[in-house]
């Protein structure tokens, strides 16, 4: 049985941790080995640091495993897309560190951010991923998630990232 809880500020270094050990397992292979080599576990740490204190309150929700240890995380908000309507929410990010995979964590923490979304008056959900991220799309499409035609390039460290929208109604 998952918990699912609000983020607090004490949760950064294991935000961080499975930020960090997730990106590595998912995104090898692609995105380029630069970006995966880059990736710093302090810097993360300190980032979740700066982002917890300014996250509004039920923005960010973690996932803990029955020993109370934080095994993932989910972040949502209004959307961030441009021409979005004031009834569309966003699931911002959704990590569930891979030493979790594949045990109803990540659908506990999707089902909340749905939730939470839902009782914030939004009638619709929209997320981005990686297009070439099979894992996490086969996810979302069994969770009743969508491709709704969009996709947008994301510029990170020199590289492009091809992302593909998905949405599903609340």
């Amino acid at each position: 049985m998952t918990v699912v809880r609000p983020a607090v500020l004490d949760d950064a270094d294991q935000l961080a941790r499975i930020h960090v050990d997730t990106w590595r397992a998912t995104y090898t292979g692609l995105v380029p080995d630069t970006m995966i080599a880059a990736l710093s576990l302090s810097g993360s740490v300190e980032r979740w640091h700066e982002v917890l204190p300014i996250t509004p309150p039920r923005h960010c929700f973690v996932a803990l495993d029955l020993a109370g240890d934080v095994i993932g995380f989910v972040r949502r908000s209004p959307s961030r897309d441009e021409g979005a309507t004031r009834t569309t929410g966003e699931v911002q990010s959704l990590y569930v560190h891979p030493g979790h995979w594949n045990t109803g964590a990540g659908r506990a923490l999707l089902d909340t951010a749905t939730q939470e979304l839902r009782s914030d008056g939004f009638i619709n959900a929209t997320l981005w991923v990686l297009a070439g991220n099979t894992r996490a799309r086969r996810f979302y499409e069994r969770c009743g998630w969508r491709t709704d035609g969009r996709t947008k390039q994301d510029q990170r460290q020199g590289a492009v990232l091809d992302e593909v929208s998905y949405q599903r109604r609340l």
